[in-house]
């Protein structure tokens, strides 16, 4: 087991871990006032990382045990936000001025963790957010990667999926098509050397050639895995709406109405959108409310 310590200034740790921890019941983390944990996959091998913070007192204290507890170490500030630089973001006018100031210790997580992330969107593609946690929770509960001083469990590493025929992902609650899709990524992140992991334009070409990885997905991981602070996330259903409301009050939005509406936050777009999802950003709703809508493409 490894620790350190890591000043965190003005960034609020819970706002910037949130999106890790976004399906209920996931094995691999935790999240609770003050204190995260998170298992997973590290080109070193499994590894755990449980961070806990005094937001009083600007400090986080981190712990990482595994095979890949160095590997985490290393990677500890750019998951925490603390290598997202904010400092040009500096929006006047409102309401989105308003909601900066109120969640302006928002930062973006680089969690690096690449097979994690893609793992996680895949299996979220086109279903709700509680069909979603269902899958993940069961899918990692049987195949995950124990890791050794731990009790959470990792993912699954790829080569536990790669070989697997779709129908055997069917008692997770994964269809034919996000089966056959999980099984290609796996398939194409097993033949990738460690050393491709940290070339993001040849990670993107290799798996937007895998069939059923599209724009969502791709956008997701190069939010969650490289923290890029202007990617939009488009092909969600969900989102569009949540930008418009949040900054014009237009309760419905599609992808080109958001497109234009960032474009003057450039190159900080997809901070604008973590504050939609900070501040509660929704519309109203049409009609009587309907149960966890399916928003996820691919």
């Amino acid at each position: 087991m490894r620790e350190t310590s890591l000043e965190t200034g003005e960034v609020d740790l819970g706002l910037v871990l949130a999106p890790l921890a976004m399906l209920p019941g996931d094995p691999t983390v935790r999240l609770t006032a003050g204190r995260f944990a998170r298992s997973t996959l590290t080109p070193e091998g499994p590894a755990t990382i449980a961070v806990a913070w005094d937001s009083t007192a600007a400090q986080a204290r981190v712990r990482t045990a595994g095979p890949g507890e160095e590997w985490l170490e290393r990677r500890a500030p750019a998951l925490l936000g603390l290598t997202d630089d904010a400092s040009g973001f500096a929006p006047d006018a409102e309401p989105l001025r308003s909601i900066w100031s109120r969640f302006r210790g928002d930062r973006i997580s680089a969690s690096g963790t690449l097979w994690h992330d893609l793992a996680f969107y895949i299996v979220q593609q086109r279903v709700t957010r509680e069909s979603a946690a269902q899958s993940w929770r069961q899918l990692v509960s049987a195949l995950g990667t124990p890791v050794p001083g731990s009790t959470m469990p990792a993912p699954p590493e790829p080569d536990a999926l790669a070989d697997l025929p779709y129908d055997a992902l069917h008692r997770f609650g994964l269809e034919r098509r996000r089966a056959e899709v999980l099984i290609s990524a796996a398939r194409t992140m097993s033949g990738l050397s460690a050393k491709a992991f940290a070339d993001r334009a040849r990670v993107e070409r290799a798996l937007g050639a895998v069939r059923g990885i599209g724009p969502w997905t791709l956008s997701g991981l190069a939010t969650a895995t490289w923290g890029d602070a202007d990617t939009v996330i488009t092909g969600d259903s969900g989102i569009p709406s949540m930008v418009s409301w949040m900054l014009v009050r237009e309760p419905r939005g599609d992808d080109a109405r958001m497109l234009a509406l960032l474009k003057p936050y450039r190159p900080h777009r997809y901070r604008v959108i973590r504050l939609a999802f900070a501040s509660g950003s929704r519309p109203p709703r049409r009609g009587p409310r309907v149960p966890d809508q399916p928003i996820r493409h691919r």
